[in-house]
């Protein structure tokens, strides 16, 4: 019964479309933005990888010469430096949405 309230029972009856009106709003858009920005991380780290395996696609066709292998080497270099960070991202992602989840939860049942 937030954030309209009334001790009128008839009152507090017409107040319920009203709250649940503005209430609707907050309570569709944290699992939505959670899930897009869940999304978002999780597209942009493989996005990175997918880039970082193209720049095999230079070196497997030289691999005759020294800047094949130098490409190949840098590849996997680069790749194994951007997993590590990933693996950092990813596990402070997780906690950033277990404490709004939990913080989303508690405003939930939260009396006023």
């Amino acid at each position: 019964m937030q954030p309209f309230t009334a001790k009128n029972p008839l009152l507090k009856v017409l107040l319920v479309p009203v709250n649940l009106i503005l209430e609707i709003v907050p309570l569709l858009a944290r699992p939505i933005s959670l899930s897009l920005r869940l999304y978002g991380n999780l597209f942009a780290g493989e996005m990175i990888f997918l880039l970082l395996a193209t720049l095999s696609l230079h070196g497997i066709a030289q691999l005759s010469s020294v800047s094949g292998w130098l490409f190949i080497v840098m590849q996997f270099l680069l790749a194994l430096l951007w997993a590590i960070f990933h693996l950092l991202v990813i596990t402070l992602q997780a906690f950033i949405f277990m404490v709004l989840t939990i913080v989303y939860l508690a405003m939930a049942q939260e009396h006023h």
